[in-house]
């Protein structure tokens, strides 16, 4: 996901480390962060591979930057390109971090075609699909399971419940995106 991020950012301008990383950080939300242990071995491994190059610093020599230290400012090469396309066309696979995947790549729509939008959003219509059955299935095995003392099993219920009608809530939205592709040919609408 963090590699389909850097390349989304760099499809249009070139940016350096430290934007990356705050940009990814405020994608990912308060609780979760990616370090910089993370992302650098990542961007390091991307220019090793091709996929982006170190833009030359045109920065006068002896000008001040911040703390003075030099910023490197990476640009998409085109096998990055190529790379950003066929990690945009891959099915997420099911994991915990879906829904972070799926709204990287929603946020890059407005960089691919609308059949492949379609896809990514039935795609995930199919996800939450799956979620529901899991979580219906829960529900009624913990509404009849006899061994979870009475007082537990109220709130168990309550959550099941809870996580229930916010993946149908998720579907209903992804829905209306698709019938809103559907219906006006032109992708999803812009607000």
């Amino acid at each position: 996901m963090n590699e389909l991020f850097i390349l989304g950012e760099l499809m249009n301008n070139p940016m350096h480390g430290y934007l990356l990383h705050q940009i990814l950080n405020g994608i990912v939300g308060p609780t979760r962060k990616v370090s910089w242990g993370a992302l650098y071995p990542l961007i390091h491994g991307m220019l090793a591979d091709g996929l982006i190059e170190q833009v030359p610093d045109e920065q006068p020599e002896g000008a001040k930057r911040g703390k003075g230290k030099k910023k490197k400012i990476y640009k998409l090469t085109d096998e990055g390109r190529m790379r950003f396309f066929r990690l945009m066309e891959e099915p997420i696979p099911y994991s915990p971090d879906y829904e972070l995947y799926f709204y990287t790549k929603l946020k890059n729509f407005g960089l691919i075609s609308k059949e492949l939008q379609f896809l990514i959003l039935h795609q995930y219509k199919d996800f939450l699909r799956y979620e529901i059955r899991h979580e219906e299935e829960r529900l009624e095995y913990a509404s009849k399971d006899e061994r979870i003392p009475q007082g537990e099993q109220q709130y168990i219920l309550i959550f099941f419940r809870h996580r229930l009608e916010k993946l149908r809530f998720d579907e209903e939205w992804v829905l209306q995106l698709i019938n809103s592709h559907r219906e006006n040919g032109e992708g999803i609408e812009r607000e």
